[in-house]
């Protein structure tokens, strides 16, 4: 009968022990699926920021570079070119 009782006692404490664990490493906050997207839309505001703080103070400055960045968005040139291109353009 003590033994029936002690088995029980042990796989309870290994299901609340599975179930911490699965609480600690299936936590929402392990989750880095949204993390790209976040990154990208900070970056996009930053820099949207930096270019309307540079075209209300320096107005020929961010002309510039406001000139270069629709250069550079509309242009069918990498900016970056891929390496796996590269590789396959020596082979």
């Amino acid at each position: 009968m003590e033994n029936e009782i002690q088995n029980d006692v042990t796989a309870q404490e290994n299901e609340d022990s599975t179930e911490i664990l699965l609480e600690k490493y299936d936590s929402p906050t392990h989750r880095k699926a949204d993390d790209v997207p976040a990154m990208q839309t900070v970056l996009c505001v930053i820099i949207s920021a930096v270019i309307f703080a540079l075209n209300a103070f320096y107005p020929e400055k961010g002309g510039e570079i406001f000139t270069k960045l629709k250069e550079l968005s509309f242009s069918q040139h990498e900016v970056i070119p891929n390496p796996i291109d590269l590789i396959a353009e020596l082979i």
